[in-house]
């Protein structure tokens, strides 16, 4: 393809609505409208004019991400919220919790991170577990050593991983393939000096599955003091943010000097 066509398709492609940012129930309700159209033309004009429409249908849809303007608000609007969060990329960081898992309260306190507190009818730090975390935060900022800690912790090998940014979220890449996300680096450096302590302090940790070690790890950047990449301040908000295919309110924890997200979860959860 030429240097002019390859500029003309990139002006004409929409990354905010393709990629990963694609909307599924928007690409499944277009491509329908496509086919039907397609249709009337093959049976009403001729077939060879129905399937050169369909044809650049999908190429628009393919490169828009949709055919029909204002479908991204009119599928919002119009889809019970039940099918959007099935498609929903934010669904993968709530998966169905296992049986056989364990409660993130609970690892965290047999592994003495937790305790109840002296003032209220809550949960806090231990002194012992904040002061070793805030040391290893600390040094994975100062060294930088989130690849080969990240490998360590899931015994893979560090020279096939490597760090996307999307917006503002952390996606780790192994050969080729996504092995996880986080919501930025901050929480990234948050979860994998945590991991370094609670190996050697909660005897099942290997045993649980990598799910399960993700909730634990999330659940515990809420007792989060102070940002562990630019040390500010922990802020926490309700806010309504826009997803692919929905909008929906959360409660967002962020740094207040550097704006990182530590963590967003919806509000009814």
């Amino acid at each position: 393809m030429s240097t002019k066509s390859t500029g003309f398709v990139e002006r004409f492609r929409q990354p905010e609505y393709t990629g990963e940012n694609r909307c599924t129930p928007c690409t499944i309700v277009n491509v329908v409208i496509a086919a039907v159209g397609s249709g009337l033309v093959s049976f009403v004009v001729t077939p060879f004019g129905g399937a050169v429409l369909f044809a650049l249908s999908l190429v628009t849809i393919y490169l828009r991400g949709y055919l029909v303007p204002g479908t991204p608000s009119f599928t919002k609007q119009y889809f019970p919220d039940w099918v959007l969060a099935k498609f929903d990329k934010l669904e993968d960081e709530t998966p169905e919790v296992a049986e056989e898992e364990r409660e993130p309260e609970q690892v965290l306190a047999d592994a003495g991170a937790v305790e109840p507190c002296e003032q209220m009818d809550d949960l806090c730090l231990s002194d012992s577990f904040r002061k070793v975390w805030h040391e290893n935060m600390d040094a994975i900022n100062a060294e930088g050593t989130e690849k080969s800690d990240l490998g360590r912790v899931l015994d893979v090998d560090e020279d096939k991983l490597s760090f996307d940014e999307h917006d503002e979220a952390l996606v780790a890449q192994y050969d080729g393939g996504r092995l996880g996300q986080w919501e930025s680096r901050a929480a990234l450096i948050a979860d994998l000096a945590a991991a370094k302590l609670l190996e050697n302090r909660y005897d099942g940790w290997d045993a649980l599955t990598v799910t399960n070690q993700s909730r634990v790890l999330s659940g515990l950047r809420i007792f989060l003091e102070s940002c562990p990449e630019c040390g500010g301040d922990i802020t926490m908000e309700q806010e309504t943010v826009e997803s692919c295919c929905r909008t929906m309110d959360v409660v967002a924890v962020s740094c207040a000097d550097c704006d990182s997200r530590i963590l967003e979860v919806e509000h009814d959860q």
